[in-house]
């Protein structure tokens, strides 16, 4: 469990005191008396020096500064101070805590290259499979380049539509130039063509840019289809579930 979280636009700065550096003179502790947020405390069956840190506020860490034994450590990222917590307090080894901590950032650094969440998810053919064949929606895919006009003229349109549709269907994008492996599977040969999915299967290719009005009956349609293919298998889930032995 994180050590602090965000609460709206407020982010906690957690510290924590090295009780083998601490001399646990709380009466004297200086950054104890300042600390706005009240922190600090002295725990009587640990006889240490402690910092709530669920308390720290927005207090971007400057007890750190005012510790005549250098006792206080503190990190704002809350899965990199959940590992220097551990190691401070003696839970985890300086091995250990290396090897943590690496871990958070690697994963961190995965996060941050992560495509921006949005309507429109544009893949590579290594995510064809779980984005496109095991989605439980619908899904259309664009598959476009960037030297392409009318792909251009109408990705607003795919845009747009993918915003109002977005809960019933999963828009997808396909770079062709990027992703040649993909256009050659399904036999793309103009751009832009949309590919509809339904089950892990493809229904239907359709080539040429549209319009708002022209996309949006297109997409009607390929809802009807699906949830006429829904209905179809729930009637025969019922079959089968009712059927005499």
């Amino acid at each position: 469990m994180r050590a602090f979280k965000h609460l709206g636009e407020r982010e906690f700065m957690p510290a924590v005191i090295a009780p083998n550096i601490c001399d646990q003179n709380f009466a004297g502790c200086f950054p104890a008396r300042i600390c706005p947020e009240g922190a600090f405390s002295f725990d009587e069956a640990l006889q240490q020096v402690i910092i709530d840190s669920s308390l720290c506020g927005t207090c971007p860490g400057p007890c750190t500064n005012f510790c005549d034994h250098y006792a206080i450590r503190y990190l704002p990222d809350p899965d990199e101070f959940d590992v220097l917590r551990a190691q401070t307090l003696g839970e985890i080894d300086e091995a250990t805590a290396t090897e943590q901590m690496a871990e958070v950032k690697a994963a961190a650094k995965t996060e941050q290259e992560l495509p921006a969440s949005g309507p429109v998810r544009s893949i590579r053919t290594d995510e064809f499979e779980p984005v496109v064949l095991q989605s439980e929606l619908p899904v259309v895919i664009d598959f476009w380049a960037a030297w392409c006009g009318p792909c251009q003229a109408m990705a607003p349109v795919f845009e747009k539509l993918a915003e109002q549709y977005q809960d019933f269907i999963r828009f997808v994008k396909v770079n062709i130039d990027e992703e040649p492996a993909l256009a050659a599977r399904f036999r793309v040969q103009s751009i832009p063509t949309l590919g509809f999915f339904l089950g892990g299967q493809l229904i239907d290719l359709l080539t040429g840019a549209l319009n708002e009005q022209q996309l949006q009956s297109v997409l009607y349609e390929f809802l009807s289809i699906a949830r006429q293919q829904q209905s179809i298998e729930a009637e025969g889930s019922t079959l089968i579930d009712g059927e005499p032995s």
